[in-house]
């Protein structure tokens, strides 16, 4: 039954993108090639975001209708602004995340000057139940990130190196977005699981990645896919998380590409390198299989 739903949602939004115009076009075509690469969600369990979590989708025509926020001329850039007292391995991460952000988005990113954790006031933190000191989310987000938002920014996200608290009755949060003001935060301190090296370098970036683009796709739109396997699937937990991929589905690609108008067939190309360079193999594979079938 599961399969048969799958296949179903498949087909339905291969016929939505056709019946939108009086005939096909090769933007419409190059997304019903890849909607070929779409991978099934697997059935939900206990502890996962859709088993307690029910959730409708969002079609393109509904996407189209939501109003998403969309650049201007004088508001068209990601900034990231991170906060805290970083090692050099951390702002390498930063970094990458800012190359990374520029290709999936296809929006110049920039990253602001860091500032460190003294602009968080003693009412804005606290001892958690882990006993570490932590920052709270929104603190963070409506105060600072919020008044180092520069005119021409159409989204901004902080990134902090310390554990961050929405409200006194939460344990921690991985981040905080303010999808209507354009404004995100996050924090690298649980994706690490322990003091950032070489060794755990790549499993922080990419939950850095997944997590970062998530929110971002957000702030443009996008709401919690359940078409397909998507870097726009809800999580739980870390754990949900790290079996969550990159790619966006041919679903939510074709709902981002109509308010940010980027070239598919560069954007696919440009992530490709990136993959190549940072030795993400797996996501390498599934846009490679992209690239094979609308050449």
């Amino acid at each position: 039954m599961k399969q048969l739903l799958n296949i179903t949602v498949k087909f339905y939004f291969i016929f939505q993108i056709i019946a939108l115009g009086s005939c096909s076009t090769n933007h419409d075509s190059y997304f019903n090639k890849i909607a070929k690469n779409d991978i099934d969600l697997p059935k939900s369990k206990s502890g996962d975001w859709l088993f307690s979590h029910k959730e409708i989708g969002q079609s393109l025509m509904q996407f189209k209708k939501s109003n998403p926020l969309k650049p201007t001329e004088t508001a068209n850039l990601i900034y990231l602004k991170p906060i805290g007292n970083f090692t050099e391995l951390q702002l390498k991460e930063i970094e990458t995340t800012r190359q990374y952000l520029e290709i999936f988005f296809q929006l110049k990113t920039v990253t602001l000057n860091k500032v460190n954790n003294e602009v968080v006031p003693a009412g804005s933190r606290r001892i958690g139940p882990q006993q570490h000191e932590q920052l709270l989310a929104t603190y963070l987000r409506d105060t600072v990130i919020a008044k180092e938002k520069p005119k021409n920014a159409i989204a901004i996200m902080g990134i902090t190196e310390m554990d961050l608290y929405p409200n006194p009755k939460w344990n921690y949060v991985f981040g905080l977005a303010s999808y209507q003001e354009g404004l995100a935060v996050s924090s690298i301190y649980r994706l690490q699981n322990k003091p950032l090296s070489e060794k755990n370098f790549k499993l922080s970036l990419i939950r850095l990645l997944k997590i970062s683009s998530h929110e971002i796709g957000h702030i443009f739109g996008l709401k919690h896919c359940i078409y397909a396997q998507c870097v726009m699937n809800g999580t739980n937990s870390m754990l949900e998380t790290d079996k969550s991929i990159l790619r966006l589905c041919s679903n939510c690609q074709s709902k981002l590409n109509s308010s940010l108008k980027f070239s598919n067939e560069k954007r696919l190309k440009e992530l490709i390198c990136f993959f190549k360079s940072t030795g993400m193999k797996n996501d390498l594979m599934m846009l490679n299989s992209d690239l094979s079938v609308v050449k």
